[in-house]
């Protein structure tokens, strides 16, 4: 498994990029200059982290080069441990993008029917943009992508996005049915093309480290870095004015730390340990309650001023795509509000029709392991979600469709049919919605209740 894919988790980790582990022993309260200096300039941090890991020379790491596609070739499984809340629907393309040397084009080819999704972040970790079935049809798609103030020409193209930093992610998402389609997806993956304008040898190469676990001095130095990089726009410049006494701002100056004076970096310091933490606290990310299940709060992606969620979602789920594309939802609880838990046997009804999307859904089952992190869990039958795609659900006399969850096997065939195995112990679900109607996403749908039937 890539790199890449570690942060893919929804809003659903905590402690990744923040090293508690290892606080200062003086804690001070930040002012609020440097709380919104960190603040806004985490998600940056953590992007800087994440290009630096994917695009590493580390001995036995696979990498992909810049400006280069690093693609996920099979489903995940029980057995794979290096993404928590793993997908069992899509496979990943991802390349870590540089325009400072001028338009990149991006090709797709043909999809058909099939969902894909192209997700294009800066690095601030604003969705500048969304293309694929939702507006762009099946393709083939030729994207320029254009570097920001760029005069020059552009390469021919059917779709062009303006970008407003010269660093940027960009992740493809493909719709895999089963196991059989994998090899179908590959071909696609295959087909798809990054066509910078030079060879990466041309291209400036990220010099600060990023360790997990940064010190003041080190986050400063990074962010500094990226802000040479990608020049601050719109709000970034207003925060890097505001926080310039603080060492923040476009520069690469290697004394700029020693020459903030002892007074700057003792509150840099004595703050740190606070300003990681505060990351951390559950109720810095207000999640919607509807029927039993966590809703995302509104606007993920576009964050505009909301720099505490920004950067709580930067470290809990980077990569989380606009509502509009598609929703995540999850549960520990049935409806009753008791803990999601194996030893007990569960029926959740799908009604007539499904889940209203365009794009398709599924309920993907989680074992909890001790530490907080969420993997599938082994089973008979190797079935770790249901949805519209799953072949051969029996469904009610009236269309709705019940999904029999247990840790052992149903005793009759239609229950086995719709069974989806849990773990022996406590669970959670995750409901993904991929291009949900309009009365989904504002929450005027009824979700599925979660009902215990019994040991």
């Amino acid at each position: 498994m890539r790199p890449f894919l570690r942060s893919l988790a929804g809003l659903l980790l905590c402690g990744l990029g923040l090293g508690l582990s290892n606080p200062a022993s003086a804690q001070a309260t930040p002012s609020p200059g440097m709380r919104e200096a960190f603040l806004a300039f985490f998600p940056m941090y953590e992007m800087a982290r994440l290009r630096q890991q994917a695009l590493s020379n580390a001995p036995g790491r696979r990498v992909a080069a810049l400006n280069q596609f690093g693609h996920a070739r099979k489903l995940l499984d029980h057995r794979d441990r290096s993404v928590t809340a793993p997908n069992n629907d899509t496979l990943y393309s991802s390349a870590w993008l540089d325009l400072s040397l001028g338009p990149v084009i991006v090709e797709v080819p043909d999809m058909g029917k099939r969902y894909y999704s192209l997700h294009f972040m800066n690095i601030h970790t604003d969705n500048i943009a969304i293309l694929g079935q939702r507006n762009a049809g099946g393709g083939p798609l030729r994207v320029a992508l254009v570097p920001p103030g760029w005069t020059g020409p552009v390469p021919v193209h059917s779709h062009r996005i303006d970008a407003d930093s010269n660093d940027l992610w960009l992740l493809i998402r493909t719709l895999v049915d089963d196991q059989d389609d994998v090899a179908v997806v590959t071909r696609l993956q295959d087909a798809m093309r990054l066509l910078p304008p030079r060879d990466e040898v041309h291209y400036t190469r990220q010099k600060e480290a990023t360790p997990i676990a940064p010190t003041a001095e080190q986050f400063v130095a990074v962010v500094d870095e990226f802000l040479q990089r990608n020049p601050p726009r719109g709000r970034a410049a207003q925060w890097a004015q505001r926080a310039q006494a603080l060492g923040i701002g476009p520069q690469t100056d290697p004394t700029r730390w020693s020459g903030l004076g002892e007074e700057t970096r003792k509150a840099w310091n004595d703050a740190w340990p606070t300003l990681r933490a505060e990351l951390l606290r559950p109720q810095a990310i207000a999640f919607n309650r509807k029927d039993g299940w966590n809703l995302p709060p509104p606007g993920v992606g576009q964050w505009g001023d909301r720099i505490a969620m920004r950067a709580t979602v930067a470290l809990r789920g980077i990569g989380a795509l606009d509502s509009d594309e598609a929703m995540y939802l999850n549960t520990l609880t049935d409806k009753a509000q008791q803990p999601l838990d194996g030893q007990q046997r569960y029926r959740m009804r799908i009604p007539a029709g499904g889940i209203p999307v365009q794009g398709f859904w599924s309920v993907t089952m989680y074992q909890i392991e001790p530490d907080g992190r969420f993997f599938f869990a082994a089973n008979p039958i190797g079935r770790y979600s249901i949805g519209n795609r799953t072949r051969g659900l029996v469904a009610n006399g009236d269309g709705s469709i019940d999904i029999l969850m247990q840790a052992d096997a149903p005793d009759n065939e239609k229950d086995r049919a719709n069974w989806l195995p849990t773990p022996r112990g406590p669970f959670r679900l995750s409901l993904r919605a991929y291009l949900p109607s309009p009365a989904f996403v504002q929450g005027q749908v009824a979700l599925p209740d979660i009902e215990r039937i019994g040991r």
